[in-house]
């Protein structure tokens, strides 16, 4: 390997528009000692491949490959490149403009935190391209565009599997990081290049590179992200559900399945999805847990690996676009705690049920939220407009416990509990596609879960104003408990269809008990002076 030679290394189909680059490059400045050499590989089918061949060709260090129809007008553009090269031995790729984050689609052009700047048309005129401006010498990326690529180590192309024309740029991008090399934008002050072309949003069109893609480098670019379900006695809504997330078009999940069944039929439905997914994870808890429920879901919890999570309710369903459009706020917002969309009610067949105040939509586009602001709407309307558990996407290490708000874990409107604890630490996403489908039918035990539901949001409205958390002063406390006071009264009035005995099985002595201490507490309060 020549250490003090650069080679220069194009595909061609258009002879007069390479000349002209050639034009650019032989008026570049060479440090003394160093030599230039140019190769070009003309009509070519696949630009992997074409570089390859031209890697292997040259014995220089360092190769830039570019377009022909980029013309470098840095005069000083070697001398820069070798200054950042021999600067730091990690960085083994660079280029003009790129990003710092990769979208789950692989297309870096649709991430919001790109950086460097170039000559281009935009909208049929030549102009600068800016992207996010660069502070200090360098700015680190995770991938760059393919008009120019400076390298000083050669690594293969992805020839086997990227054969044409896409993701050729931001897959060697991605080869780079597997071996441990750093990707850079050098600071620029004015354009180190031309590229005589029209820049367009997305110049990727084939969903089958995009797809093997992001399969191909997935462990590297993407986080995993664990899948939760808590089952329990209802195999068909469950392998409805499990189908929904083997459906997911991002690839980087484990699923994780605790099961409370008094019987056998949910693991034998799942032995031949065991056999044939090796994320899957099964584990027979030989019975209840206890808790109603939220031990078992907790057990999924400390069995996670991944770090970010989402459960799945073991009767509902995922879009399958969930994890792969919610992940992407996350990987472009750093505030970002939770991401919730619009969930679909639907019914015990799959057909779409009427929206509920708690469903309906809260904004007409999609939005990031401020979580004091969700925090506080939620409280005072005493809605779940985040949505159950199976809506929501989040960090693990956001929570530890869950179901837990402010230190008091919560029996039924424990996905609240957990909104309000994730929308302490940043905001929230709220996407008005629908990505969830929540499923109404008749083994829910509803009404006793509404019940505990009223003694819990007792608690969050009290412990928020204790810690001075979304209720900020009295007469907002006294609202919330008034709120509270008006649903609760409403709530627990006897249904007519139900027998005294039924329902006095659903509100035994300590549920009822609790409820009226509460309500006297919140009549004094309310009628207090402030």
């Amino acid at each position: 390997m020549n250490e003090q030679k650069i080679c220069f290394i194009t595909c061609v189909n258009d002879m007069e528009v390479y000349e002209e680059c050639l034009m650019y490059l032989n008026s570049l400045e060479i440090p003394d000692g160093y030599q230039v050499e140019n190769i070009y590989i003309e009509d070519a089918n696949c630009i992997t491949k074409a570089y390859n061949e031209a890697m292997k060709a040259s014995d220089a260090k360092y190769k830039v490959y570019l377009h022909q129809d980029v013309f470098i007008i840095n005069k000083n553009f070697i001398h820069d490149i070798l200054s950042v090269f021999q600067k730091n031995d990690k960085i083994g790729m660079l280029g003009v403009i790129g990003a710092k984050t990769v979208p789950t689609s692989g297309i870096w052009r649709e991430s919001n935190q790109k950086y460097g700047k170039t000559y281009a048309y935009q909208n049929e005129e030549m102009g600068m391209l800016s992207l996010n401006s660069i502070e200090k010498d360098f700015e680190y990326v995770k991938a760059i565009d393919g008009l120019i690529m400076v390298t000083q180590y050669d690594l293969p192309w992805r020839e086997d599997i990227f054969d044409g024309w896409d993701f050729y740029d931001v897959s060697q991008g991605a080869e780079f990081l597997k071996r441990g090399y750093q990707i850079a934008i050098p600071k620029q002050n004015e354009p180190w290049c031309v590229h005589d072309v029209e820049i367009k949003k997305n110049v990727y069109k084939s969903v089958k590179y995009s797809t093997r893609f992001v399969k191909e480098y997935v462990n590297i670019l993407f986080p995993l992200v664990s899948i939760l379900i808590p089952a329990y006695n209802r195999p068909d809504f469950l392998e409805i559900g499990l189908k929904s997330i083997i459906a997911q078009t991002y690839p980087n999940i484990e699923i994780i399945i605790c099961d409370d069944s008094t019987n056998d039929r949910v693991q034998e439905m799942l032995r031949p999805y065991l056999n044939k997914y090796k994320n899957i994870k099964y584990y027979n808890n030989g019975g209840p847990l206890g808790g109603n429920g939220l031990l078992n879901a907790e057990k999924c919890f400390n069995l996670a690996s991944g770090e970010y999570i989402n459960y799945l309710l073991d009767d509902d369903v995922f879009h399958p676009d969930k994890i792969a459009t919610m992940l992407n706020y996350f990987i472009e917002n750093h505030n970002v705690s939770l991401v919730t969309s619009y969930r679909q009610r639907i019914d015990e067949l799959g057909n779409y049920l009427s929206d509920i105040p708690a469903t309906t939509k809260i904004f007409e586009e999609t939005r990031v939220v401020n979580g004091a602001v969700l925090g506080k709407l939620m409280l005072k309307n005493l809605l779940n407009v985040v949505g159950e558990l199976s809506t929501v996407l989040f960090k693990k290490n956001d929570i530890e416990h869950i179901c837990t708000y402010q230190g008091r874990q919560h029996r039924s409107s424990g996905d609240m509990a957990m909104w309000f604890e994730l929308l302490m630490k940043g905001d929230a996403v709220y996407i008005t596609d629908t990505l969830s489908y929540f499923r109404i039918h008749k083994d829910q035990n509803t009404h006793r879960m509404q019940l505990f539901g009223l003694v819990d949001a007792f608690y969050l409205i009290k412990d928020s104003y204790k810690n001075k958390v979304f209720i900020d002063d009295i007469i907002e406390y006294k609202e919330c408990l008034l709120t509270w006071l008006k649903v609760t009264v409403f709530s627990i009035k006897l249904p007519s269809e139900i027998e005294y005995e039924k329902y006095s099985e659903i509100i035994n002595k300590d549920l009822k008990d609790e409820l009226i201490k509460q309500i006297n507490c919140a009549i004094a309060i309310v009628l207090g002076a402030d």
